[in-house]
C-alpha cells in the first residue's frame, strides 16, 4: 500500500495551506492514469493522517481527473486516452499530458 506515502507530502501541503489552521474540507484531484486507489488514499488519510494531525472533522473528498494526451510531433492535446496516433498528423509519439497527477486541488481551512 503505498498509498500512505503519497498521502504524507499531500498532508505536508495541506498543512502549509492552512497555516496552522485545520481544514475542514480537502479535495484531492486523482488522475485516472496515475495508478492509485482511492479507497487505499482514503483509508491512509483518515485512519493514519487525520488521527496523527486532529484533522478528523475535515470533509474529504476525491475528484476524479480524466487523462489527456499530447502529440509531441504538432503539440494536438487528445481527448481519447485510447489513441495511439494522432488524428492530425499521424505522429505515434504521444505523452500523457494531464490525468496522471495526485494533488491538492482546494482546502478550505477554518
Amino acid at each position: 500500500m503505498h498509498e500512505l506515502s503519497i498521502a504524507r507530502p499531500l498532508a505536508k501541503e495541506i498543512e502549509e495551506k492552512c497555516k496552522g489552521k485545520n481544514p475542514s474540507k480537502i479535495i484531492i484531484a486523482v488522475g485516472d492514469a496515475s495508478g492509485i486507489d482511492t479507497a487505499f488514499l482514503r483509508h491512509s488519510f483518515e485512519d493514519h493522517i487525520f488521527p496523527e494531525k486532529k484533522w478528523q472533522d475535515a470533509e474529504l473528498v476525491f475528484e476524479k481527473e480524466a487523462p489527456t494526451l499530447i502529440c509531441r510531433k504538432c503539440g494536438k492535446i487528445l481527448h481519447d486516452a485510447v489513441q495511439f496516433a494522432c488524428p492530425d498528423c499521424g505522429n505515434i509519439d504521444i505523452d500523457i499530458n494531464s490525468g496522471n497527477r495526485v494533488y491538492v486541488k482546494e482546502v478550505i481551512c477554518k
